[in-house]
């Protein structure tokens, strides 16, 4: 079986519509312009790779915006697969990073897609420039937690497991990844856990929501929608992207009131992002499986 190196990277544009800037490397043991990328480390999530890579080989800090192109190519007896995002700077500070670039440079776009060394990575370019920026919403199925026949007290104080723990810490990188900066979840101790590590990281409030537990979904399912209605309201007003944490049996009222359906049901601790435009109409979505 052809083994499969999963890698991920980023086309990172600054600047003004008509005057924007990509970051590009050179690369001296290929001799070659192209984006930063580099391998998936093992239980990373691969938006967390972009972001890691990106710092490593340039010292820039970065928060991704949306997904792009997958490429495929053989190396030697492997296949590599790269999941290439849209990215912004996080911050302007430039910190030193490793040996594998000896330039790191800003180039007009259309320098970029005259001299990358690569076709893919031009193509990457291009679509980053012509594509829309939609509004990411993060839809959260709390980690694992203890089961229901083995929990003495109410359900709705019911904890995460260890690897629910394990889950929500390796969460926090994921939500970071993106920049998230609003927080709202279910008011279960489940739910607020999931999202606790990021909050500590980020230095963020939860928003609890009584409405969103499962216990008050199942008597008053209108209140899930309400509180959805305030919360998509927040997320249309915020200047970084949203992320709201639930349960299996109140998830489909949360993505009928986003006006999307996944194929399939999220597992514990797995995302989906819910991409919006300007009119918070659903353009896209993207499940991120968890890696624990």
């Amino acid at each position: 079986m052809t083994k499969i190196v999963n890698a991920s990277g980023a086309v990172v544009l600054r600047g003004k519509r008509n005057h924007r800037e990509v970051l590009v490397v050179h690369r001296p043991s290929y001799d070659d312009w192209s984006l930063p990328k580099g391998k998936m480390l093992p239980d990373e999530y691969l938006p967390v790779t972009a972001v890691r890579e990106v710092q490593e080989e340039t010292g820039h800090a970065i928060r991704l915006v949306r997904r792009l192109n997958t490429a495929r190519y053989p190396i030697n007896s492997h296949i590599k697969v790269v999941q290439w995002w849209l990215a912004e700077l996080a911050s302007n500070e430039v910190v030193g990073h490793d040996k594998e670039a000896d330039k790191v440079e800003w180039w007009p776009t259309s320098k970029a897609i005259r001299e990358l060394s690569y076709d893919d990575d031009v193509g990457n370019v291009v679509q980053a420039l012509r594509e829309p920026v939609p509004t990411p919403l993060f839809i959260v199925r709390h980690a694992k937690a203890m089961n229901r026949k083995q929990w003495q007290g109410r359900d709705a104080d019911r904890r995460l497991t260890e690897r629910g723990r394990r889950q929500a810490k390796a969460l926090s990188g994921l939500l970071q990844a993106f920049g998230v900066g609003e927080l709202a979840s279910s008011s279960s101790t489940r739910c607020m856990k999931t999202l606790t590590p990021y909050a500590h990281r980020a230095g963020l409030e939860i928003r609890a929501f009584e409405s969103l537990s499962e216990e008050a979904a199942a008597k008053n399912p209108q209140g899930v929608l309400q509180a959805m209605s305030k919360l998509i309201k927040l997320a249309h007003k915020a200047d970084r992207p949203l992320a709201i944490c639930g349960h299996r049996p109140v998830l489909p009222a949360i993505f009928d009131a986003l006006g999307v359906k996944p194929n399939h049901t999220l597992r514990p601790g797995e995302v989906a992002i819910v991409y919006v435009d300007p009119a918070m109409q659903p353009v896209d979505i993207l499940c991120i499986a968890p890696r624990l």
